[in-house]
């Protein structure tokens, strides 16, 4: 959880910033107002999807929901996928049992040997390759593309853009797979699977879990199917209020500015770091297309406007927020939101115009990823009715959890799919789209830290959901086609 790691994470991202030409620079520490809330989830929303109380405490061990307790990961193998909020369901578990505590030795899950971490690709051969997991071991990445490094370095954000806090520190990512995940490449590798798809059944896991025990491997909570995590960080030292995050203690990047539009790698550190982002990815029975979720920090940036459905069945139309408070991404809501101020080009990083190396104002533009003016999905007549589903889902696992569990100050933004698992074709549904490859469930979804200048405004957008960059120039389910990781692992197997 967020005070335990003796495994430190090193992280390939956007790296921290040091001016070295005027010696580094102590981190500025603002104290988060007691006022100010962050995200606020309406509560008087609709209760359209939700956990009951007894479903809920069958996530926890022991049967009973605890303070910061583990949670057992979603069954994928077996997950119902009748409606929206099964889908719902199935991602809200999964975020609690990866940011659940693992045993002393890796603090968390996420730390854990059920997860590897993914190297940045070799740029002269095309490869990654995963990190396993151990304790006391300071992980760093294999591949590397500089000449004087140790590592190299990926700003994790799905344009070309470098994103900064309001602090002046840069925004982390490392991505990580499941076991099953690494096993299955394997399986693929070894030419014992096609590698056609993802697997969703149990003969596939079957295969797999076989494969795996004649490499003398017993694979980790097989049912959870493979996944894939994208995660985004920032340097806790600059946070007062770090009890509401969840942390680990990582290796990062330093960068020396040449010049003022230039800044490139000078060495690495040792730091603490806050979670304020992560992507779920995962295979779930009849989904070879994968399941895109994603969660954010309540204090990262503010929401523009969105309406959604109260409990006497009313729409309730929320205004953008204006309450600049202490948000992580955004220090004036009043300007011009989600405008690029840097770009990253292998490890160097350039300044965009005269803006130098700043934070940019990130808002986020769909909070419950549906554009305002279109609705989002078959289920769902309107963006406030898929935004209630959200809202109400968010507010009933929210509610329920004890005390001052720290992934309470996490918010489920939503998730998308395609009907029954077809191959994704790019676009997202609208009235007039309604082919079984358009994203469906939040189908214009994007991650603040992580899509911040690929949001695409507040109403919809054709190419607005994930599967715009996670698909084949023809639909398909290819793991090729829908991840950005997985072609390069699979050749760094086979080197």
């Amino acid at each position: 959880m967020k005070k335990t790691s003796i495994g430190v994470l090193a992280v390939f991202a956007t790296a921290y910033f040091i001016m070295q030409s005027c010696g580094p620079q102590e981190n500025k520490v603002e104290t988060v107002p007691s006022f100010f809330a962050g995200w606020t989830l309406p509560q008087d929303a609709d209760t359209t999807c939700t956990v009951s109380p007894s479903s809920l405490k069958s996530w926890f061990a022991g049967g009973n929901i605890t303070e910061n307790g583990v949670v057992a990961p979603a069954n994928s193998l077996m997950a119902p996928h009748n409606d929206n909020c099964d889908f719902y369901r199935w991602s809200m578990q999964m975020f609690l049992w990866i940011t659940s505590p693992a045993d002393q030795a890796y603090g968390s899950v996420l730390e854990s040997p059920d997860f590897y971490t993914v190297s940045t690709l070799n740029a002269s051969t095309k490869t990654r390759t995963l990190i396993k997991h151990e304790p006391g071991v300071l992980l760093r990445a294999q591949a590397n593309v500089q000449k004087n490094d140790t590592f190299n370095t990926e700003e994790g954000q799905a344009t070309d853009d470098v994103l900064m806090d309001r602090y002046g520190n840069m925004v982390y990512y490392i991505s990580f797979v499941n076991d099953v995940y690494a096993n299955y490449l394997d399986a693929v590798a070894a030419k014992q699977m096609s590698g056609a798809k993802f697997p969703t059944t149990k003969a596939e896991l079957d295969t797999i879990v076989d494969y795996a025990k004649t490499q003398g491997k017993n694979v980790l909570n097989t049912n959870t199917l493979a996944m894939e995590l994208k995660t985004s960080w920032v340097d806790a030292t600059s946070l007062t209020n770090t009890e509401q995050f969840v942390t680990i203690r990582a290796m990062v990047p330093k960068y020396r500015k040449v010049n003022d539009s230039i800044m490139v790698i000078d060495g690495e550190k040792e730091d603490t770091l806050a979670l304020i982002g992560m992507h779920i990815v995962g295979s779930i029975d009849g989904h070879p297309e994968l399941v895109w979720a994603t969660f954010e920090h309540r204090y990262n940036s503010p929401n523009m406007n969105y309406e959604y459905f109260n409990l006497q069945k009313q729409l309730v139309k929320q205004p953008a927020d204006t309450n600049n408070g202490a948000w992580i991404l955004n220090s004036n809501v009043s300007a011009t939101p989600n405008v690029h101020h840097m770009t990253m080009s292998s490890d160097t990083i350039f300044t965009v115009m005269q803006y130098g190396f700043t934070p940019s104002n990130t808002t986020r533009t769909k909070p419950f990823g549906s554009g305002v003016d279109v609705q989002p999905n078959k289920e769902d007549a309107t963006p406030a009715a898929s935004n209630t589903e959200i809202i109400s889902i968010n507010n009933s696992v929210s509610n329920q959890l004890i005390g001052n569990d720290v992934r309470k100050n996490y918010v489920f933004v939503g998730a998308t799919w395609t009907f029954g698992g077809a191959a994704p074709d790019g676009t997202s549904f609208n009235p007039s789209n309604v082919t079984e490859g358009a994203a469906i469930g939040a189908s214009q979804l994007a991650n603040s830290t992580m899509e911040t200048y690929a949001q695409n405004g507040i109403t919809f957008n054709k190419f607005g959901s994930c599967f715009s960059c996670h698909s084949g120039n023809t639909p398909s389910v290819r793991p090729g086609d829908l991840s950005h990781i997985y072609t390069a692992l699979l050749n760094g197997k086979s080197q």
